[in-house]
C-alpha cells in the first residue's frame, strides 16, 4: 500500500507529466484563494481580539504580544497570496519561465504557512504546552493543496525539523516532551499519508480523464479504488481528531476537549436549564514539589492525580479535563449544591489517600488538593464560564483558607 503512495501507480508521457503540473498549480491557487480569504479572517478577528483583550488588560497574556505580530504576519501572507493569485489569473499567456515564476512564489507561501505554525507552537510551549498551531497548519497544508512527494518531504523535514529541535528549548517538562514527539511523530505519519492519499486520488482523476475511452470494467474499478481512498482518509482524519483532543501528559480530556464535551451537552436537545456544578482543583504546594522532588516526579504526580480525578466521574454527563500546570476542571452536569460538596470531598479524599510524600507542604505530610466549586443552571456556554469563575475564586477562597479543602466563592462548603 505504501508504495502507491511513495510512487503514482501509473506511467506518463513527458507531455501529460506537464499538463498535469500546470493543472495542479491551477488547482491550488484556485483553492488556495478561498483558503487565504478564510485565514485572513480568523486572523484578523485573532489580532482584534487580542487587541482588545491587551486594552481592557482582561489577562496577563494579553499585551500586543508576538502573537499579535505573528496574527499581522499571516495576514500579510495571505494577503499578498491573493495578489499573487490575481496576478496569476490575468497573466493569459503563461509563458514557461513565468509559469515557474507563480509556482516558486506558491512554494514559498506553502513553506513559510507551515514555519510560522513551527515557531507559534514553540512559544505555546511557555503559556499552555500544545502543538495545535502547528498541527492545524500541516494538516491545512497537507489536506487543502496537492503536493507532489518530494515537496510534501520537504515542507515537513523544514517544519518538523524546526519545531523537533526547538523544543526542549520551549518545554521543561521531559514527559510532556517525550508526549509530543511520540504525539507529532504519529501525526506527521498519519498527515503524510492523508496527503499522499489525496495527491495520488487527484493524479488517478487526471490518468483517468486521458483513458475516458477505455471500458466501463476499468471505470468502475476506479470508483471503487476512490470509495477505499475516501474511508481511509476518514480514518486517518479520525485519528488526527482524536490526538488532538487528549492531553500528552495526563492522557485525559484537554481544555478544547472540555470546551467541546460542555457545548455538546448543553445542545443535546434539552429545552429546561440544566443544573451544573463546576470544580477547579489545583494540587497544594505543587511548586514546592516539584523544585525539591524534581520535574519527573513532578510530572508523574500530575498524572497520577488526573487520573484520580478522572476515576471519580460517573456517567457520561460527568467529565474532566486538564486546564494546563497542576491546574483540572471538571463539570458535572444535573447536579446542584449538595452534590458538588460530595463530589469534591470524594476527590480531594481520594487524593490524600494516595498518601504520596510531601516534606515540603505546609498543610500535610501528603500531597493534596484544594478545590473551588460552583453550581447552577445553565444553557450556554457564557452561562458556564460564570460558573468556572465562581469556582476559580472558591479555589481562592479554599487557599487563602487553609488549602486541601472545598470552598465557594463565599466560603467552605
Amino acid at each position: 500500500m505504501l508504495d502507491r503512495l511513495i510512487s503514482l501507480p501509473f506511467t506518463m508521457t513527458d507531455e501529460e507529466r506537464r499538463e498535469l503540473h500546470i493543472l495542479t498549480l491551477n488547482e491550488n491557487i484556485s483553492r488556495g484563494k478561498l483558503f487565504a480569504k478564510i485565514i485572513i479572517g480568523i486572523e484578523s478577528a485573532l489580532a482584534v481580539t487580542d487587541l482588545a483583550a491587551s486594552f481592557a488588560k482582561v489577562h496577563d497574556s494579553f499585551h500586543f504580544s508576538f502573537y499579535f505580530i505573528m496574527y499581522v504576519f499571516m495576514i500579510g501572507l495571505n494577503v499578498a497570496f491573493l495578489l499573487g493569485a490575481a496576478a496569476y489569473e490575468r497573466d493569459a499567456k503563461r509563458v514557461e519561465g513565468r509559469y515557474r515564476l507563480y509556482e516558486k512564489l506558491f512554494i514559498v507561501y506553502a513553506y513559510t504557512f507551515v514555519i510560522w505554525g513551527s515557531v507559534v507552537t514553540l512559544s505555546d510551549q511557555r503559556l499552555y504546552g500544545q502543538v495545535m498551531a502547528f498541527v492545524i497548519n500541516l494538516v491545512s497544508i497537507s489536506v487543502i493543496f496537492y503536493f507532489n512527494n518530494r515537496m510534501v518531504l520537504y515542507l515537513y523535514g523544514v517544519s518538523a525539523g524546526l519545531l523537533y529541535i526547538g523544543l526542549p528549548l520551549f518545554q521543561s517538562s521531559s514527559n510532556v516532551l517525550i508526549g509530543h514527539y511520540v504525539n507529532l511523530t504519529l501525526f506527521l505519519f498519519f498527515t503524510w499519508v492523508a496527503s499522499r492519499i489525496l495527491y495520488v486520488n487527484y493524479c488517478s482523476n487526471y490518468y483517468n480523464g486521458i483513458l475516458l475511452g477505455n471500458s466501463h470494467r476499468k471505470l468502475e474499478e476506479q470508483v471503487i479504488q476512490n470509495e477505499k481512498v475516501h474511508q481511509e482518509l476518514a480514518r486517518a482524519n479520525g485519528e488526527l481528531q482524536r490526538l488532538s483532543l487528549i492531553d500528552a501528559l495526563t492522557e485525559i480530556p484537554n481544555r478544547r476537549a472540555f470546551d467541546q464535551r460542555i457545548q455538546q451537552l448543553l445542545s443535546s436537545g434539552k429545552e429546561a436549564a440544566s443544573m451544573v456544578a463546576v470544580l477547579i482543583i489545583d494540587i497544594d504546594y505543587f511548586k514546592s514539589f516539584n523544585d525539591n522532588y524534581g520535574h519527573a516526579e513532578g510530572d508523574r504526580i500530575i498524572k497520577e492525580v488526573a487520573q484520580v480525578i478522572h476515576g471519580e466521574m460517573e456517567g457520561e454527563r460527568q467529565f474532566a479535563a486538564r486546564l494546563g500546570g497542576e491546574e483540572f476542571v471538571v463539570a458535572a452536569f444535573d447536579t446542584g449544591v449538595n452534590g458538588a460538596m460530595e463530589l469534591s470531598e470524594r476527590i480531594r479524599k481520594r487524593i490524600q489517600q494516595m498518601s504520596v510524600h510531601h516534606g515540603y507542604s505546609e498543610v500535610s505530610s501528603y500531597i493534596t488538593v484544594s478545590i473551588g466549586a460552583a453550581a447552577g443552571e445553565a444553557t450556554n456556554p457564557g452561562e458556564i464560564a460564570l460558573l468556572m469563575e465562581l469556582a476559580d475564586q472558591g479555589l481562592y477562597v479554599a487557599k487563602t483558607s487553609g488549602r486541601n479543602r472545598v470552598s465557594t466563592a463565599s466560603g467552605s462548603m
